[in-house]
């Protein structure tokens, strides 16, 4: 009886209408400027459903790429009366390839780009289909920014809604706790507004959760923040044999460095090198002309004990040092991660371990990699249930990846991937980035939300109750059972 009425629940939104628009219909009204219609005959259908993960081969019923809301709803409209479900990409660098389904209508968002700076109440109001860096070269006419992304081409819309964080967040904040206001586009085909006097619950949803199938978010409004015209960072290598003394280091002084200060500290082996390489990133929001921002990366020049490392100073503009950056390649990979409760020698050790144990191949595109992000200083500062967002009780997040080419090797580098999770499970917090999305994972719900995933359950249920967007990882309202 459950099943029955959980399928009832489900299915009434998909009974097609005798009205149902046509795949004709959509098209002549997006060929009058209103968006792009791409279907699997296409020649651009491949190369348009792929993200950066090629493990995955993804094949929607038809992709479709909106250039403003009132498309967005045509585009749900067409889905929902032909019985079809969405997927929605906004820059498609889901680890999971979460952003292209099967058999789905793929609303591709990747041309809704408008941007508007407002001096008056110093706030960003974009598009979801910008990306990073072209936000950041957009706001840097007018001297300002807001914490966002660092690989150039990730889309602010599925960053945004999951959490958030780069250099500039030590100071302002993870992008989620910047989001003002969001423009939705719900199951029901109705355009809201989600702020902290409208839609309230939603608001709180959106900004941690936003991934969960709430709806379309079609545009969103950040706090805007003066930036520096130039920053300085140094990327510093380091020698493996130097690798537990300089973690250990770095550990240590993470612990009272002030939030000024940003690292990224990374270790990685590619093709057949015989240790893998070590290094970290130095980043400082003080003024860097008059020495300040240097003294700050300055001690880890001379660690002592470690062989003189080899550094790489740069003192450039924000956007510069996001346009600058890596992209994820396009590549098969597997990605885990996890917070980590602390880094201890035995830690270390563990890591150390892992980074020796990892695959070899002949060649250098093939890669095991450790990413230790810090997320302290602004970023902790806030109550675990301020909004979805709950990762704010340790401040190093461990994500392992490992990416390759061939086929043929993805059982060497997905074994070493679900090793390295299992052997450092010890010191982890079970809480996993919900931006590094894991489809293996036995408990997502747990391991993105943990606490407040009840309340988005609640939220959920208030907003899609038949439960339309739906998904691998999508949180389910309370009118669909789980056993």
């Amino acid at each position: 009886m459950k099943f029955l009425t959980c399928f009832l629940l489900i299915a009434s939104i998909l009974v097609a209408s005798t009205h149902a628009l046509t795949l004709v219909q959509l098209t002549a009204n997006y060929a009058t400027g209103n968006g792009r219609v791409i279907q699997q005959k296409d020649s651009e259908f491949n190369s348009a459903r792929f993200g950066y993960n090629h493990r995955y081969n993804r094949i929607p019923t038809v992709i479709l790429q909106p250039y403003n809301t009132a498309a967005v709803q045509l585009a749900l409209e067409y889905a929902q009366t032909n019985n079809l479900r969405v997927s929605i990409r906004s820059g498609g660098h889901s680890a999971s390839a979460l952003s292209a389904l099967d058999d789905t209508v793929n609303i591709d968002l990747q041309y809704m780009k408008n941007k508007v700076f407002n001096a008056a109440d110093m706030t960003i109001t974009a598009q979801t289909g910008n990306k990073w860096v072209e936000m950041y070269e957009y706001t840097k006419d007018f001297g300002v920014g807001t914490p966002g992304g660092s690989c150039p081409s990730v889309g602010i819309g599925g960053l945004s809604l999951g959490g958030g964080a780069n250099d500039l967040s030590t100071v302002f904040g993870h992008t989620v706790d910047n989001i003002l206001e969001l423009e939705v586009v719900l199951a029901n085909r109705t355009v809201v507004v989600a702020n902290a006097q409208e839609n309230t619950d939603l608001y709180w949803a959106l900004r941690g959760a936003g991934h969960g199938g709430f709806g379309i978010v079609t545009q969103i409004k950040y706090k805007a923040y003066n930036m520096r015209p130039t920053y300085y960072s140094n990327w510093i290598q380091y020698n493996w044999n130097d690798f537990e003394a300089v973690l250990k280091f770095v550990n240590e002084f993470s612990q009272t460095m002030p939030n000024t200060v940003n690292l990224y500290f990374t270790a990685w082996k590619s093709g057949a090198a015989a240790t893998p390489s070590v290094a970290l990133s130095c980043f400082s929001h003080l003024d860097p002309t008059n020495g300040a921002a240097a003294a700050q990366c300055a001690p880890f020049l001379t660690i002592p004990g470690v062989a003189t490392p080899t550094a790489f100073p740069t003192t450039q503009s924000y956007y510069d040092t996001v346009r600058t950056g890596t992209d994820p390649k396009a590549r098969r990979s597997f990605t885990k991660g996890s917070f980590l409760t602390e880094i201890t020698k035995q830690t270390i050790r563990r890591i150390k371990m892992v980074m020796e144990d990892s695959p070899s191949s002949p060649y250098t595109y093939n890669t095991a990699r450790l990413n230790l992000y810090w997320q302290g200083g602004e970023m902790l500062n806030r109550p675990r249930n301020y909004n979805a967002y709950v990762h704010r009780s340790h401040p190093w997040n461990a994500v392992w990846l490992s990416s390759y080419v061939t086929s043929t090797l993805e059982e060497e580098y997905h074994d070493w991937a679900k090793k390295a999770d299992k052997k450092m499970s010890p010191y982890s917090s079970g809480e996993v980035y919900q931006n590094y999305p894991d489809d293996e994972l036995d408990c997502w719900e747990d391991s993105y939300y943990a606490e407040n995933y009840p309340r988005l359950r609640q939220i959920k249920t208030s907003y899609d109750p038949q439960n339309y967007f739906t998904g691998p990882q999508t949180i389910k309202s309370l009118n669909v059972y789980t056993y």
